[in-house]
């Protein structure tokens, strides 16, 4: 008589997937950029705004001028201050960019390993939120980050976004499974996009 074995009715966990991101540092106004989420990082000083209240910051103040006023009317109506875990998000149509972020960094730039993580993640929510393809992120005051501490923060920056987009799904019956991706003429390939401007 055969005998056969018992199912102890065990989940079996799902074969999990490796994420797949691919980071690049691009040099061009995070305004020319095309995609569909361009999150950009701001401190309290960033929002200043002169007496005709345009911003001072020039990124924030490019990007207001391409949107026709949409930037500085939508961080009023929704009282963006640029404070530490504020975020709004636009959706657009005529850009280059789908959906526009601002991710509040609070009084300054991050100047600390576990703070870019902070903000790596928070990007990371904007790009899942948005289920994006293709995401960037643009610092509005790059000059913010002292010289020597770029490339800790950039590697800070990419862990934090790489937990952030990590979902458990080993005992899902389906999974969230979130692309980022870059074309590059007929390449495609997964990316997440960390966008420092010109100095």
């Amino acid at each position: 008589m055969a005998h056969t074995a018992a199912a102890l009715g065990l989940t079996k966990p799902n074969v999990v997937e490796p994420l797949q991101v691919s980071f690049a540092a691009i040099g061009i106004e995070p305004s020319d950029w095309e995609g569909d989420v361009l999150a950009v990082a701001v401190t309290e000083k960033d929002l200043c705004r002169s007496p005709c209240s345009s911003f001072e910051n020039a990124v924030l103040k490019r990007l207001d001028s391409q949107l026709g006023g949409l930037l500085s009317e939508a961080s009023a109506e929704e009282d963006f201050a640029g404070k530490a875990g504020q975020l709004v998000v636009l959706r657009l149509q005529g850009q280059g960019f789908k959906r526009l972020g601002l991710i509040g960094l609070g009084r300054s730039a991050p100047f600390t390993a576990a703070a870019c993580r902070g903000l790596g993640e928070s990007f990371a929510s904007v790009a899942k939120s948005a289920r994006a393809g293709s995401a960037a992120l643009a610092l509005a005051s790059p000059g913010g980050i002292h010289g020597e501490f770029k490339p800790n923060a950039a590697a800070a920056i990419a862990s934090g976004t790489v937990l952030g987009l990590y979902e458990d799904n080993r005992y899902r019956s389906e999974s969230n499974k979130l692309c980022l991706r870059r074309r590059r003429r007929r390449l495609l390939r997964r990316t997440v996009m960390y966008s420092l401007p010109r100095y």
